[in-house]
């Protein structure tokens, strides 16, 4: 019998490499969509004939830093206004701010950013409330200062190395609830991007390891 083990690599084409010198009958891939992990079973064997299933490749691929400081930011959970304004300025080339629709210049949207209160946000809110006619002067300068801040954020970035760039749309809100203003940002149909990612990864395993099945799934010897 041959000596077996796991071969671990974040490169696929030193997993397809491996699998094509290792396989024995039956090897099969399996993919973890949730965390990006392809697993190859070299000698599963088959019904008739059942292999150890002890000799493996793993195939684990990297966020890119990124994609990291994306998914660290964009989970829903408060921040203060400087650590959303820092996260604007350290990733400033792949960011487009916009408000409604309309784009904003990265460095005018940091500022507004930066320069949010309470108690504008608190007037913009009454505002909002009331009928037009009932507003004032100062009233409509804080609404036309508040239309600044973005509303919508898209970081453009290779999510995973080997992975094509992606668009990741960012809503940002803002709450009121403490003595400071703290911001919240969520990537929209983050599920659908994970989905749209496994399904990328999936067809490079199989483009990569033509002559061995793959499987979107998990492996457990039984």
């Amino acid at each position: 019998r041959r000596a077996r083990g796991c071969m671990t690599t974040r490169v696929l084409s030193d997993f397809a490499a491996y699998i094509a010198t290792h396989k024995e009958e039956g090897a099969a891939a399996f993919i973890d969509v949730a965390s990006m992990k392809a697993t190859a079973v070299l000698n599963l064997g088959t019904p008739v004939k059942p292999g150890h299933s002890d000799n493996k490749a793993v195939l684990q691929l990297q966020q890119t830093a990124a994609y990291a400081a994306l998914r660290a930011i964009a989970k829903g959970v408060p921040v203060s206004q400087t650590t959303a304004a820092e996260f604007l300025e350290d990733w400033g080339a792949m960011i487009k701010c916009s408000h409604d629709g309309a784009t904003l210049e990265l460095n005018k949207a940091i500022q507004a950013v930066r320069d949010i209160t309470i108690e504008a946000l608190r007037k913009l809110g009454n505002t909002e409330a009331q009928l037009s006619a009932t507003r004032t002067a100062f009233e409509s300068v804080q609404a036309k200062g508040a239309e600044q801040i973005p509303t919508l954020i898209e970081f453009y970035c290779e999510p995973y190395l080997g992975l094509q760039h992606r668009s990741f749309a960012m809503r940002l809100a803002i709450l009121t609830t403490g003595d400071k203003p703290t911001i919240t940002l969520r990537i929209v149909k983050d599920e659908e991007h994970q989905e749209r990612m496994g399904e990328e990864f999936a067809g490079l395993i199989r483009s990569a390891v033509k002559d061995v099945p793959v499987a979107i799934g998990s492996y457990v010897a039984g």
